[in-house]
């Protein structure tokens, strides 16, 4: 976001004269001779511009100066070359540049470093007459400065460093820096010094330079408004060099030589995620200043906005303990776009607050607070789980008693058919086996739901189900009937509360519990795999339980002829993977029958 600027009747008052890509075309790779720079200098200078500031440090001698060549030839080869034709003035490169540099009365760049990035000591550097009592200005250790030559030939330098904020954007920039004891300015405002340096502090935080009030911070940090690309204006080096411009075009008007060659150039993120070179950087604060559009930044917003925070997160934290569930949604949309729209028109009237320090709190809380009211709501879901569990107990329970009523055989078996198929399931469990379809909770919920396993015989006449000797085959088919009743009555049960894996669970019991693994059983003929496991394993205890117990039909049967009954239905009537499991622990059922018989 940036504020919108007024670009009717006025302009920059910056040009930008641009080593671009074309020049570098034209006149070779950087660095260019010495002699090059000075001439376009000196030509710049010739069209009366205000002022001329340079964002490129020299810090090394010229190499290209036929001085230097005739040295390297004499030390690498121990060649003598004769510079008598060359005049005394144009044997240096850096002599010339530096005569240039004076005369044009040019701003040079220096760089401020906490590390070491250079072995030339920067010596004899003059501080900036300035008032910065009790006021925090970064320190620099190291100093990146132009040549011998070179660095005495200006009044006025200004370091060129930007000052990145810890999210990678560029939107501030200091106005002073320490270096050694030595006030040192930024190149934008060494620039406007070199052309009046009335530069005065006036209160606190805030100086004055050519009648225009710059607020700052107490590290002397300005906020920079930046512009639309329309704004900066910048002309080839190369036009420059060739008098290929209008002879009034910098006339009057402060000149920037910097470089946008992808090879030269340092590109930086500002307000808006747009991508600059860094000299329009110190274009956009001469104009900001020029044209008192810098952002100003209140004083105490942090803690404001800060406290504002702590407010909404306290009413946060209310209505989550109260459950106003919308409510807490409405106040995040509403702090939300409050925040934005605040800090828009904040923005368009040259204020700039931070918007993360208030939403960054509030949103780490609103974080916190959704978790923990995820955290509260599974607990509460979670005892209401339990609840309708225990409900769903009583309600089978009662379903259970109707059956023990209804036929006098049922209560036992119902305790030993729901033990054996525990049993058998933990036992598959134990041995990795069906554990996709096995689990702990699973289980448990076979143990609760077993006994419904005969519901339907509710509807079964006494006259059947509680005869003495063989039933006819249109009695056996009433019989039969009992799973897919037992079935259907649970299934109402679902329609009218909802499907959930305890009523569907105890369906599948009730109604496949006679289905057998070669497809011959009833109520559906299903076959194999698409029998339930609970089914399967309910087949399993139903068939053993009936054998070895006394029906009004029947005697009891041994347990060796029980197990060679279930050994032959293996394949058949039974799930082959469950009857080997249940061989293996067939004691382990006789102790169930035997504890829990007809008789006990």
């Amino acid at each position: 976001m940036l504020k919108k600027h007024d670009y009717k009747d006025r302009e920059s008052n910056v040009v930008v004269v641009d080593i671009d890509e074309k020049s570098l075309n034209t006149l070779g790779q950087w660095p260019w001779p010495r002699i090059v720079v000075a001439k376009l200098i000196d030509k710049i200078n010739n069209m009366n511009p205000s002022t001329i500031a340079i964002d490129i440090i020299f810090p090394e001698k010229d190499r290209t100066s036929p001085i230097e060549i005739s040295t390297f030839y004499k030390s690498f080869f121990n060649i003598d070359t004769s510079l008598s034709e060359i005049p005394t003035k144009l044997q240096d490169n850096d002599i010339i540049l530096s005569d240039i540099l004076k005369k044009s009365k040019s701003v040079m760049s220096v760089y401020l470093s906490k590390n070491n990035i250079s072995n030339n000591k920067c010596e004899n550097i003059h501080s900036l007459d300035a008032d910065v009592n009790q006021l925090e200005l970064e320190n620099s250790q190291h100093l990146l400065c132009n040549t011998s030559k070179l660095k005495t030939t200006s009044e006025y330098y200004g370091f060129i460093n930007t000052t990145i904020d810890s999210d990678g954007i560029l939107r501030r920039m200091p106005l002073l820096r320490n270096y050694n004891e030595t006030i040192i300015p930024a190149l934008s405002l060494a620039t406007l010094l070199n052309i009046d340096a009335d530069f005065k502090r006036v209160d606190d935080n805030n100086f004055e330079l050519l009648s225009h009030k710059i607020k700052t911070d107490k590290h002397t940090n300005v906020l920079l408004n930046f512009y639309d690309s329309i704004w900066y204006k910048k002309i080839s080096a190369l036009a420059v060099l060739n008098d290929n411009l209008p002879k009034d075009m910098l006339t009057g008007k402060i000149i920037l030589i910097g470089s946008s060659a992808a090879a030269l150039h340092d590109q930086v993120v500002v307000t808006g995620g747009d991508k600059t070179v860094g000299v329009k950087v110190h274009v956009t604060a001469i104009d900001n200043i020029l044209h008192d559009e810098l952002l100003v930044q209140p004083i105490y917003f942090q803690q404001i906005n800060s406290f504002i925070s702590l407010l909404i997160n306290i009413l946060l934290f209310y209505l989550l303990v109260t459950k106003h569930n919308n409510l807490i949604l409405f106040l995040f949309v509403i702090t939300l776009v409050s925040s934005v729209v605040v800090t828009m028109v904040n923005f368009n009237h040259g204020v700039y607050i931070s918007i993360g320090y208030l939403l960054a709190p509030f949103l780490i809380h609103f974080f916190v607070i959704s978790v923990l009211y995820i955290i509260i709501d599974t607990y509460e879901r979670r005892i209401f789980s339990e609840e309708l569990n225990r409900s769903h107990v009583a309600l089978l329970d009662s379903m259970v008693h109707v059956a023990e009523v209804h036929d006098i055989e049922t209560g036992a078996h119902i305790i030993r058919t729901k033990k054996y198929i525990k049993l058998l399931a933990e036992h598959l469990y134990s041995k990795g086996i069906y554990t996709k379809l096995l689990s702990p909770n699973s289980i448990e919920m076979m143990y609760r739901t077993a006994p419904l396993h005969d519901l339907g015989k509710v509807g079964i006449a006494d006259s059947i189900l509680k005869k003495k000797g063989k039933l006819t085959s249109s009695e056996y088919e009433v019989m039969k009937t009992h799973s897919r009743l037992g079935g259907q009555i649970i299934n109402n049960a679902i329609l009218s509360y909802k499907e959930n894996d305890f009523f569907v669970m105890a369906k599948n019991i009730a109604q496949y519990h006679h289905e057998k693994w070669d497809g011959s059983g009833y109520p559906e003929g299903l076959k194999g795999s698409n029998i339930p496991i609970e089914a399967r394993l309910m087949a399993i205890a139903d068939v053993y339980d009936a054998l070895v117990s006394r029906r009004v039909y029947k005697e009891p049967f041994a347990y060796t002829k029980t197990i060679e009954i279930i050994i032959d239905g293996r394949g058949k009537h039974f799930d082959p993977v469950l009857v080997d499991a249940f061989l293996e622990i067939q004691g382990r059922f006789r102790d169930i029958a035997e504890t829990y018989s007809d008789n006990s």
